[in-house]
């Protein structure tokens, strides 16, 4: 049993022996049958909407307790986005999960090819403690809508949140088919050891290479959803104000914790001075009494202070506006000579998450975009991007892989299980594939061969001295 840093809730630890009978129990469950029918899947996703919407007022003081939200947070960036993102799945599900047609060939054509999203089993989801609730039921619910039982590991780093959604999952979900387990990382450690048939863990690269690690033992296709280093790109011609407002929003939200928050800003050297000016500006308007009553989200843990603080220590630059223990949102302007100069850095580093552009010139946008990688790019503000249900989302290298968000997660949960069926009059078409072979079969079976196009005698030619210009 694990005390919460709270008063609100004391969170249980799973028994580690519990852990492998929770997935055997939800295993037979699944292999019934239980959530085939489309309309059970339906109610089930409804009844997880319900849970949220009938609970705003009881999470708002675990989210207090863990993280310091402010209610506007927890509402409008939490529960609000939960109720969003289950709708979504909620309306549109049933239309993803028809059989669908690949398209048309006619050498195959009397096969009837058909593609079937057909569920994979049971569903590990690991979740993060930045947004505890938001991605976890997230993904719960996509995992609802293709049809898999599941297993939600919930954050010990949020243990008032953890313990709610422990006690209220019960009320409304299949406990046969959906269940929690909390604990640190000796549970976590027996989780990771079973076979599961996905895993969608959502953190750290560092956590996440001893996901992977686990997840091939059993050759468990998985789903990282990390972070990185998420670089802005600022077009010294820009609205400097503009720019700072919607980059100090992001970078105070739920105090820096989100994955695709700014790491640093590049800017021109002779821009970086109206730059800190806007962020001053900005700084008093958001927060007019001070550091001290701003209502910004506290750290997750004392480590995690421990080093932004030591991080600010070390700088050698200078803090123009907060610094009096912000807990965290701490934003690097970069001054650069030339934006190459960023671009090569930011490319000898790990992929971003995110990279951010603003501007309003269009070729600096083709310039960034067609110069960097990243799981997204955005222009002229951050984080949105994870908020737009018809997008991917997802990372590129140490930022992660697999896609999620809508109709996307739907794609990763399901299998895309190919399905056709021979006609009794194919042989009369294809009889050449069947013994004696002869001559003849070899030209009939040569015949099916498509058209290949000569090669351009020049470009793509291995010639030496050979030259396109």
């Amino acid at each position: 049993m694990s005390s919460s840093t709270g008063t609100t809730s004391i969170l249980q630890y799973t028994p580690i022996d519990e852990i492998p009978k929770i997935r055997e129990h939800l295993k037979a469950t699944y292999n019934s049958g239980r959530l085939r029918p489309l309309e059970y899947r339906k109610q089930q996703l409804l009844r997880l909407i319900h849970l949220v919407e009938d609970n705003y007022a009881r999470f708002e003081e675990p989210f207090k307790a863990d993280l310091g939200r402010h209610t506007l947070e927890v509402t409008a960036g939490e529960l609000n986005g939960i109720v969003m993102e289950l709708m979504y799945l909620h309306d549109n599900f049933e239309t993803w999960a028809q059989p669908q047609k690949p398209g048309f060939n006619l050498k195959f054509w009397a096969f009837g090819p058909v593609i079937k999203r057909v569920s994979k089993g049971v569903v590990l989801v690991v979740g993060p403690f930045n947004f505890p609730l938001l991605l976890t039921l997230s993904f719960l619910g996509a995992a609802i809508a293709t049809g898999n039982a599941c297993v939600i590991k919930m954050s010990e780093l949020t243990p008032n949140v953890s313990a709610a959604l422990t006690e209220l999952l019960p009320k409304y979900l299949d406990q046969d088919l959906f269940r929690i387990v909390n604990g640190g990382i000796p549970e976590t450690t027996a989780v990771l050891q079973l076979q599961w048939d996905h895993i969608v863990f959502t953190g750290s690269p560092s956590v996440a290479r001893i996901v992977a690690a686990a997840a091939a033992k059993h050759l468990t296709p998985t789903t990282l959803e990390l972070g990185g280093q998420c670089p802005v790109f600022c077009d010294p011609k820009m609205d400097m104000y503009l720019t700072a407002r919607r980059l100090l929003w992001s970078k105070s939200l739920n105090a820096g914790q989100t994955c695709t928050v700014v790491n640093h800003i590049f800017v021109p050297y002779e821009a970086q001075d109206a730059l800190a000016k806007a962020f001053v500006q900005v700084y008093n308007e958001f927060f007019p009494e001070g550091p001290e009553k701003a209502p910004i989200s506290t750290l997750a843990t004392d480590a995690a202070f421990k080093r932004i603080k030591e991080l600010l220590e070390k700088t050698k630059g200078e803090v123009v506006c907060g610094g009096h223990e912000l807990f965290g949102p701490i934003l690097p302007i970069v001054p650069v000579k030339d934006f190459q100069d960023a671009i090569d850095w930011t490319n000898s580093h790990s992929h971003p998450l995110a990279v951010y552009a603003f501007t309003d010139d269009p070729n600096f946008k083709e310039y960034v975009f067609n110069n960097t990688h990243s799981g997204q790019f955005v222009v002229n503000d951050t984080n949105i991007q994870a908020t737009i249900p018809t997008l991917p989302f997802g990372g590129v290298g140490e930022s992660g892989y697999g896609m999620v968000k809508g109709q996307y997660i739907f794609d990763t949960l399901s299998h895309l299980r190919a399905t056709c069926e021979s006609p009794r009059f194919l042989d009369m078409i294809m009889g050449w594939r069947f013994p004696p072979y002869t001559d003849a079969k070899i030209k009939q079976a040569a015949a099916l061969k498509p058209r290949v196009p000569p090669l351009n005698p020049g470009w793509g030619s291995t010639l030496r001295g050979w030259m396109p210009f």
